[in-house]
């Protein structure tokens, strides 16, 4: 069986030199230096890491990677040609039928290309050290501060969304435009930090809040505990929030939730110490 697979295989491509009208609507892929002979018809050529040299006709495409295009005389390219990292030569009297698209890897080529793999690649490896932080970060909340968590997400079962979230938009109203003041001079360059940080701060609390009610919701056959509900939340909430444009919507509704919540659990501790200095 392989010797007759064999020999017809060598029959084919003696068929396709001395005749080359057999070669009709066929395509040829190939890695290296391809010739297509005066005569001879072909759909499309495909070339990669190798030089090609078109005599005959080419109905499809020219494709050409890594290699060198010369086009003789009595050459016709129908369809579109595509050389890259390589150059295009041709004789008087080739036709080509659609466009030419020569990319040349030079230097500069390759260093843009260089530049804006990295970028990608950059953002990619950020976006998921972020989105491991979103899920770690409440849960370790969780975890260390068990009790205090305990009592910080029981006074917010049964707050309105709504309130919460108005009471962060006027926060980020208030915070934007003390920032713009703070960046008139220079001593406010610390302040402008330190109130990232309570921006961040909040905004930790309120995911893991968050994530916590909505950990509640999923029933399993036993009942979870408090850090894998936080676990739960903070993975579908990480999910989301990834999701192309509506995952910035999302987060920015998170941000605001968690400014309104941050804002409502500093006025309750400065009741408290107002209250407790009264007492006293």
């Amino acid at each position: 069986m392989k010797r007759y697979t064999l020999s017809c295989l060598t029959l084919l491509m003696l068929l396709m030199l001395f005749i080359p009208n057999v070669a009709s609507a066929r395509s040829i892929f190939e890695h290296q230096n391809t010739t297509v002979p005066a005569g001879q018809t072909v759909d499309d050529v495909y070339v990669v890491g190798g030089d090609a040299e078109v005599l005959g006709q080419v109905d499809g495409v020219l494709v050409i990677a890594n290699g060198n295009l010369h086009l003789g005389s009595k050459a016709n390219i129908k369809g579109v040609i595509v050389v890259i990292g390589g150059h295009v030569s041709q004789d008087p009297g080739a036709v080509l039928g659609d466009d030419i698209y020569n990319i040349s890897l030079d230097t500069a080529t390759q260093n843009s290309l260089l530049i804006g793999s990295g970028l990608v690649m950059g953002l990619w490896v950020l976006q998921l050290a972020l989105s491991l932080l979103m899920i770690l970060i409440p849960v370790l909340i969780r975890i260390i501060g068990k009790h205090k968590m305990a009592d910080f997400t029981d006074h917010y079962k049964q707050a309105s969304i709504g309130r919460l979230l108005y009471i962060g938009f006027l926060s980020a109203l208030i915070i934007a435009a003390l920032s713009a003041l703070l960046l008139v001079t220079v001593i406010g360059i610390p302040v402008l930090v330190l109130i990232l940080l309570v921006i961040i701060v909040a905004l930790a609390l309120g995911i893991t809040l968050i994530s916590y009610r909505i950990g509640e919701m999923f029933h399993g056959p036993a009942q979870l505990s408090d850090w894998m509900k936080v676990l739960v939340g903070a993975a579908i909430l990480t999910a989301f929030v990834n999701i192309p444009i509506i995952g910035w919507i999302f987060f920015i509704l998170i941000l605001l939730l968690s400014l309104g919540i941050g804002t409502q659990w500093i006025s309750r501790i400065r009741k408290r110490k107002r209250n407790s200095k009264t007492l006293k």
